[in-house]
């Protein structure tokens, strides 16, 4: 029997440009990352949470909701971070703003509702928001990525425009919610 090891993630999009912006940016790092030469990504964005498993008939809906009482807002990227748990990985991190911890916390209000938790490093209170450029590399790969990314523009804005629903291995798209319009 095999079991399968899918996870989720809610994830909030950005508007064309700031995804352009990122998808550059993925190049130049993969261009230098050798363990980035065949990653395929899912669209540029920021993970809400991580989940084990989710009930694709209801969460979808959940999502949809969400998006229908949220309109686009715009976030700045700031700093260039890196976690180093679990292999290398730099990231893109925005000011966190009141609007952007509001709408992560109401999207984990309503997890809890339907008795979903996420992983813990996306739950409120442990969540550090970012945009994920690079991962599983190698200590001088880390630092040649940084010094790439660093001299490419990385600190831009970007507008939120929609929520989705993610599944990976390989990365799926399930639903895509956008926000209301202005």
């Amino acid at each position: 029997m095999v079991v399968s090891q899918q996870t989720y993630a809610i994830e909030l999009y950005f508007d064309e440009q700031a995804s352009a912006k990122v998808r550059q940016l993925w190049a130049q790092v993969g261009a230098i990352a050798s363990s980035m030469a065949e990653r395929v990504h899912s669209r540029p964005h920021l993970s809400l949470a991580v989940l084990p498993h989710a009930d694709l008939q209801v969460l979808p809906r959940i999502l949809d909701s969400i998006a229908q009482r949220e309109s686009p807002f715009e976030i700045q990227f700031s700093s260039v971070g890196l976690f180093s748990a679990g292999g290398g990985v730099i990231f893109l991190a925005p000011v966190v703003t009141t609007q952007l911890l509001g709408l992560h916390r109401r999207v984990h209000q309503h997890l809890e509702e339907i008795g979903v938790e996420a992983v813990a490093y996306y739950r409120p209170e442990a969540w550090v928001p970012h945009c994920t450029l690079a991962r599983e590399l190698s200590p001088p790969e880390v630092l040649r990525a940084i010094e790439v990314v660093s001299k490419n523009h990385p600190f831009f804005k970007a507008k939120i425009s929609a929520l989705g629903l993610v599944e990976a291995p390989p990365v799926r798209q399930i639903c895509c919610a956008p926000f209301r319009s202005e």
